[in-house]
């Protein structure tokens, strides 16, 4: 059996880390001997960073890279060679794409299922077109194709052809019910969708290093830069800098703690953001006397990797949502920042959503308070996480029981 998996980012730890969840959970519902092939908006440096998967370009991919000489083709064109691909009208449908393009639909053609990767990417403030046109592609091929955990929506645009990709799709899975409500809201039948916790949960369980004793605090904070924030989206990313450069001060000064930024999207060069930058600019703000005892880490890890440091910590505070259920997998207790309702709905499940600070609107006084809150009840934390996790393996696994639920119906 061939499963693609497209829309990958493994260049994101965190992505990477749902792509591992979700290779485990393939594999455990159709057998380890399934074939499975990526499809990559970075396909060359994403393979270079993990050679145990096969990793190709996407259909977008393809055509963006196409040198300029080459006449690409439209829209209706590509779609029309998608539509003929596997009728007996296939060598015409071939001819009328070039051929790094037509490699790709090759791949599409013989997969015997297409997963669309779990994460966040059908929302609003990004390009979800690049997105669609894989599965629209796979759709017209007719080939058996779902949408893997996540969370989407609200959806104001492209209505039309989001309805067309849901409709066709085996199977939507999705982490939360707001992301439910905004299918339905598209017309999307409920027997289609299935709330399933985060693949990344999948990666629970496994082994990770003991801490080590120590005198002092260790405490690992994730930023990132969001230029969503509303019509004063700088002076909200300025508060939210100045928030945690409070905090760093709170904790440096007041509990002697060793506070190192490390996050799920950094030291990779030619991804698209590297939360290092926004880590300096608190650095920055914070003070020469606290210098000493803050780091910021730029290291590219693979979410093993950073799984297994981030067991090192007595806290982590969290603004990537990743880098916290990969936290929370090594039972390390989380402060969460949400900077999209996915965060918030996550803690919520968790019975944590009293914790969960507001990117947009955060203050440093009650970043400070909740992360002396959690400090001080820390044994506690861990106690709640290590009850928690073993529910969320299964319900992220439960995930490759609804694909193959989704393919018996469409048979």
């Amino acid at each position: 059996m061939k499963i693609t998996v497209t829309n990958t980012a493994l260049l994101n730890a965190g992505d990477a880390a749902i792509m591992a969840g979700t290779d485990a959970i393939l594999r455990d519902i159709f057998g380890s001997d399934i074939r499975v092939e990526l499809r990559d908006q970075q396909a060359e440096d994403s393979r270079a960073a993990y050679g145990d998967y096969r990793v190709e370009e996407t259909l977008y991919g393809a055509l963006e890279s196409l040198p300029d000489d080459t006449r690409r083709p439209g829209l209706v064109r590509l779609m029309t060679a998608a539509a003929l691909w596997r009728t007996p009208l296939g060598n015409l449908a071939r001819r009328l794409v070039p051929p790094r393009v037509r490699a790709v639909m090759d791949g599409y053609a013989e997969s015997d299922l297409i997963v669309s990767a779990g994460g966040t990417y059908l929302v609003p403030h990004y390009r979800i077109r690049p997105k669609l046109l894989e599965l629209l592609a796979a759709r017209l091929m007719r080939r058996p194709y779902v949408l893997f955990t996540q969370s989407l929506g609200p959806f104001p645009r492209d209505r039309i052809l989001l309805r067309a990709i849901f409709a066709g799709a085996h199977a939507v899975l999705v982490r939360d019910s707001r992301s439910v409500e905004h299918l339905l809201d598209l017309g999307v039948r409920g027997d289609r969708i299935a709330i399933c916790a985060d693949a990344a949960f999948a990666l629970a369980g496994r082994p990770t290093p003991v801490p080590e004793a120590r005198n002092k605090l260790r405490v690992g904070i994730s930023v990132r830069d969001w230029p969503h924030g509303g019509s004063d989206a700088d002076g909200a990313m300025q508060n939210y800098v100045s928030a945690v450069a409070k905090l760093v001060r709170h904790l440096t000064e007041g509990s002697g703690a060793e506070v190192t930024f490390v996050s799920t999207c950094q030291g990779a060069g030619s991804y698209w953001t590297d939360d290092s930058a926004v880590a300096d600019r608190v650095v920055a703000e914070i003070g020469r006397e606290n210098a000493d005892r803050v780091q910021v880490d730029r290291s590219f890890r693979s979410p093993q990797q950073l799984m297994d440091h981030l067991a090192g910590y007595d806290m982590y505070v969290s603004t990537r949502m990743h880098g916290a259920i990969l936290a929370l997998c090594a039972g390390v207790p989380v402060l969460p920042i949400a900077y999209e309702f996915k965060t918030n709905e996550l803690f919520k499940r968790l019975g944590m959503e009293e914790i969960v600070q507001d990117l947009t609107s955060i203050s440093g006084t009650a970043l400070c308070r909740t992360c002396r809150m959690i400090l001080d009840n820390r044994a506690a934390y861990r106690e709640r996480i290590r009850e928690i996790l073993p529910d969320l393996r299964e319900s992220a696994y439960a995930a490759g029981q609804a694909v193959a639920i989704g393919l018996e119906r469409n048979r």
